[in-house]
């Protein structure tokens, strides 16, 4: 087992001990800019791996039965599924500060990419944070840890490093699913719904191409822009 692998284990496990409680008591952070998208200013760019089509369907059909349970919330579209390999301008309202970057960026990225390998990401169980419901994701193996250690020397030695891991360093490959807009909901209800699909088996897929998208802080479909497509290459 990778030591990315081990990590994302104790992340996932940490997040569901500590958050569990909340949940049951309904005391998770509400986002207030979901009752009102158009007006949140926050933007990004993001390097991107889409599951496939088998892995969407199983997690709509998990979507569905959350959204029978908690109505009001927020959940993510099949389409928008995504893991964030990178995120390259941390989404916020300051991007205008930052978008002048872009030209270079993608310079770095072009030349990282062009030597990335497919990989494989193992879609088992869910988690949550305050914030968030989670799809686990477990990659394969080391290629996925190697790949952004490599986008983050890169940036480093092109002068751009400021730009990553702005919030937190990415570690896992998860997929977030649902997020909390309403503090009206059957908590405790939801809590044994996801609890009894902490090991749920979602797929595995094998990424042969990432996206470099610009979006907002949902990756909404509505407002996603694929700036780039990268084929990764055996």
């Amino acid at each position: 087992m990778g030591a990315a692998l081990t990590e994302a284990r104790r992340i996932y496990e940490r997040l569901w001990r500590k958050t569990g409680a909340r949940l049951k008591s309904g005391r998770m952070r509400i986002d207030p800019l979901l009752r009102d998208k158009a007006g949140d200013g926050r933007r990004g760019v993001t390097l991107v791996a889409r599951p496939d089509a088998g892995v969407r369907r199983k997690v709509g059909k998990f979507l569905r039965e959350a959204a029978a349970i908690c109505p009001r919330q927020h959940f993510y579209r099949p389409s928008e599924l995504h893991v964030t390999v990178m995120a390259i301008i941390a989404g916020s309202e300051d991007w205008r500060e930052e978008i002048h970057q872009l030209p270079a960026c993608r310079a770095v990225l072009d030349r990282v990419l062009k030597n990335c390998g497919p990989f494989r990401i193992d879609f088992r169980g869910v988690t949550v944070s305050p914030d968030a419901v989670m799809i686990q994701g477990f990659p394969a193996e080391d290629v996925l840890s190697r790949l952004r250690d490599e986008i983050r020397a890169a940036f480093r030695k092109a002068g751009l490093g400021e730009n990553l891991d702005r919030r937190y360093q990415t570690v896992t490959a998860h997929l977030t699913v649902m997020r909390f807009s309403e503090p009206a909901a059957d908590w405790q209800r939801l809590f044994d719904f996801l609890q009894a699909h902490r090991e749920t088996d979602f797929g595995m897929t094998r990424f042969q191409t990432l996206q470099l998208i610009w979006s907002n802080w949902y990756a909404s479909a509505g407002v996603v822009r694929v700036m780039r497509a990268y084929p990764l290459k055996d």
